[in-house]
């Protein structure tokens, strides 16, 4: 669900992106954790994550999800 303002999305990754790195390079990224836990890895560091928490990431930045297990729910924003 969207406009030319803003993406709306659900996702039940069942693994981690073990094999890649990905960036947005259109849109700035906010994930709310509403299942499950793992890290998040940056240029800014690695920041551990779990239910309940925002992950907030800048447009352009490259990153990769590391989760605990493969039960996951998450709730994504992307902002033009």
């Amino acid at each position: 669900m969207g406009n030319k303002d803003l993406d709306v999305v659900t996702a039940a990754p069942k693994k981690s992106m073990e094999d890649y790195f990905f960036k947005n390079a259109d849109a700035d990224e906010v994930l709310f954790i509403h299942e499950g836990n793992g890290v998040l890895k940056t240029i800014y560091g690695q920041i551990p994550f779990e239910y309940g928490d925002y992950l907030v990431i800048p447009r352009g930045t490259i990153y990769q999800l590391e989760f605990a297990d493969k039960n996951n729910r998450i709730f994504i924003t992307e902002s033009f």
